[in-house]
């Protein structure tokens, strides 16, 4: 055990959260901080926590401790739970000096003290994450820097879901308000944001996406050795955004920005969000029983034996590529403008999956580098809407489109058959 730390302490209160600014030297930051991995429960999300802070800027700011003798930086915000953390204030703390009471107000001496840290605590950032890493690196590389000391402001972390979800809420308003919050930050922590929270729930409590089924990746990159996941947690954010400004629409608001601006900076009530992930639910549900490929994935006890069967070198099913996803998503966004949501979905079944057919040979998928071609989403995109009879635009222009794609010449390409 770490042993008992005494830091000298001002106590503060702004809003309703109470607060400890103290020093603290870099040697015990780099032992006893942790990064903010501790405020989701989601194995998966705490992974994606720590590799969206730890790609950043930590060695940038281990080479500015190791290099600048004029090295300065602000306050980290620290979160503390467990242990015995206490604060004594300096009215009980004798001194060989008194002061003279009656001079100084009471409230300047009810906010003196010192903070005791027993060593039991478990302590992590809420702001500062990369100075952190860079501390850490720097003081194991230099320990004489570990005596130079840094401002912490610690506050109070409760484990309980309501604790979580107000610190949670803390980090991202931190971020919010300096450097940008990655999207992979937004998705683990973001108690603001709609499709985050429901992303989060879908991780934690839908079988489609539980465990091991949805990688912890906040890009739609699914690396080519993984035989497990469906898609990544970044594609299903995207799909959620898509659904719920678009599809399944439960705001008052006719554009898409004020939609989405509404969903992102304002937390919805309790039970909107539950009508947001009921409704996400119900999209799954309805996109499994399309497709048989994912009542397969969704229903097998061994999801890496179905990944393999449609995921592989040689094409697959674009079902299980993150981009065949978010495609089939948009279609449905545009079909349920003219259609009732039963009627879309069993219109999208009719269309093929397979990426070496028609209309993903040579548009989206390369048959001889064995890869998807991301710049032929919006003509896929196309080529489907108009064999499900709904392409509304410049049909001659389509067939140009096409014809470059596959390298042929406009005269002789031929359109996809319709399937309606």
């Amino acid at each position: 055990m770490m042993e008992k730390l005494y830091l000298p302490s001002l106590r503060g209160i702004m809003g309703d959260w109470v607060y400890y600014p103290t020093l603290m030297k870099l040697k015990d930051i780099a032992e006893r901080v942790k990064i903010a991995e501790e405020i989701y429960q989601s194995k998966t999300l705490n992974e994606m926590v720590q590799h969206e802070i730890k790609r950043k800027r930590g060695k940038e700011i281990k080479d500015y401790l190791l290099k600048q003798e004029q090295r300065f930086f602000n306050s980290l915000i620290v979160a503390v739970y467990e242990g015995d953390p206490s604060w004594y204030d300096i009215t009980h703390i004798e001194s060989n000096n008194p002061y003279d009471s009656e001079e100084i107000p009471e409230d300047v001496v009810a906010g003196i003290g010192i903070l005791s840290l027993n060593g039991e605590e478990e302590l992590f950032t809420l702001d500062g994450q990369h100075r952190l890493i860079g501390i850490k690196e720097a003081v194991a590389e230099a320990p004489h820097l570990g005596e130079d000391e840094l401002s912490i402001i610690f506050i109070a972390h409760r484990t309980d879901l309501d604790g979580m979800e107000r610190t949670r809420r803390l980090f991202t308003t931190l971020n919010k308000n300096t450097v940008r919050v990655s999207k992979g930050e937004t998705i683990a922590l973001d108690e603001d944001d709609t499709m985050a929270i429901t992303a989060r729930r879908l991780v934690t409590e839908n079988p489609m996406f539980m465990e091991n089924r949805i990688l912890n990746n906040a890009t739609d990159n699914v690396p080519q050795g993984n035989q497990t996941c469906l898609t990544t947690i970044g594609n299903l954010y995207d799909l959620l955004e898509i659904l719920f400004t678009r599809t399944y629409v439960i705001s008052n608001k006719k554009g898409f920005t004020d939609r989405k601006d509404e969903l992102t900076k304002v937390r919805q009530p309790d039970h909107i969000l539950d009508e947001h992930y009921q409704n996400a639910c119900d999209y799954f549900t309805r996109l499994t029983k399309s497709f048989l490929p994912l009542q397969e994935f969704v229903n097998g006890s061994d999801n890496s034996t179905i990944v393999k069967k449609y995921r592989h070198p040689e094409g697959g099913s674009i079902l299980f590529r993150p981009i065949g996803l978010k495609i089939l998503t948009e279609i449905i966004a545009e079909l349920v403008l003219k259609y009732p949501l039963s009627k879309c979905f069993r219109m999208i079944s009719k269309l093929p999956t397979d990426l070496t057919q028609t209309p993903y040979h040579g548009v989206i998928w390369h048959p001889t580098q064995k890869k998807m071609i991301i710049k032929g989403k919006t003509l896929v995109k196309n080529l489907q809407l108009y064999m499900l009879n709904h392409f509304q635009k410049d049909v001659d222009k389509l067939r140009e489109d096409y014809a470059k794609a596959i390298g042929i010449e406009t005269e002789k390409v031929e359109l996809p058959k319709k399937v309606l």
